[in-house]
């Protein structure tokens, strides 16, 4: 077996497994523009260079029939490959936008390790329901001396806002009127720049939808901005584009 043989065998194993992973990661934990928020493309182009580099090249390089230890060596690299593709996995598990949480004007894609879980209320289930972020709002508090307390933390003291504060978390469906009401409609989108309408229009294309039953709030995340469209009547998200909303 020559070495360009061992390369091409090792590259086809590497592509397979980074390709089990992608496919993981962008359908079920980063699905629709959760995965361009999160700026995940980046880990993931690092992740498949270092593959590349440990597995098809440098079992290459140490390829010598009939090197003793050879297949120790091809199996160390194997493992540390292996190893790397493990690691990456679980950071990006652990990454993943699990809550989106709306606040005030637009939501958030907020991930389970930036947040206190322990101040979650019991009404609110930690789970993350099938492959989208659980759905939470975050209500303004209404005592006037919680409220400045509040802005002080904030502005002042550098606290996170209440889109990272799970105590100021109620369900989703207790706020729909004001989400609604600081939602606007689908088709202004229609007559925004060139990627707004472009986005738009396929999405509706694509859907068989007429923009007058959707409205749209911005999503923002780690990496960048992009939209959440809700049902006109219902309120609830009934999909993502990866376009900024702003």
């Amino acid at each position: 077996m020559s070495r360009f043989r061992v390369f091409q065998l090792r590259l086809l194993a590497s592509a397979t497994l980074l390709l089990l992973l992608f496919s993981v990661v962008r359908l079920l934990w980063y699905p629709g523009a959760y995965f361009a928020v999160s700026g995940v493309y980046k880990q993931l182009l690092v992740l498949a260079a270092v593959v590349v580099v440990v597995g098809p090249v440098l079992s290459a390089f140490v390829f010598k029939p009939g090197k003793k230890g050879l297949a120790f060596d091809l199996r160390v690299l194997a493992a540390v490959e292996i190893l790397a593709v493990t690691i990456a996995g679980i950071l990006l598990f652990q990454r993943q936008p699990h809550f989106a949480v709306f606040a005030v004007d637009r939501f958030e894609a907020v991930g389970r390790a930036e947040v206190d879980l322990g101040k979650l209320q019991t009404a609110l289930d930690t789970t993350r329901p099938g492959h989208a972020p659980r759905l939470v709002y975050a209500k303004l508090p209404d005592d006037p001396d919680v409220f400045s307390r509040l802005i002080d933390e904030t502005v002042f003291y550098g606290m996170a806002d209440i889109d990272r504060r799970p105590e100021f978390w109620e369900p989703y469906a207790s706020g729909i009127a004001e989400i609604k009401k600081a939602a606007r409609p689908l088709d202004e989108l229609l007559q925004g720049d060139d990627d707004q309408r472009r986005a738009v229009a396929g999405w509706l294309a694509a859907t068989g939808s007429l923009a007058a039953d959707y409205l749209y709030l911005p999503l923002r995340g780690r990496a960048g901005d992009a939209m959440i469209i809700l049902h006109k009547e219902i309120g609830f998200p009934v999909a993502t584009l990866s376009v900024d909303a702003w």
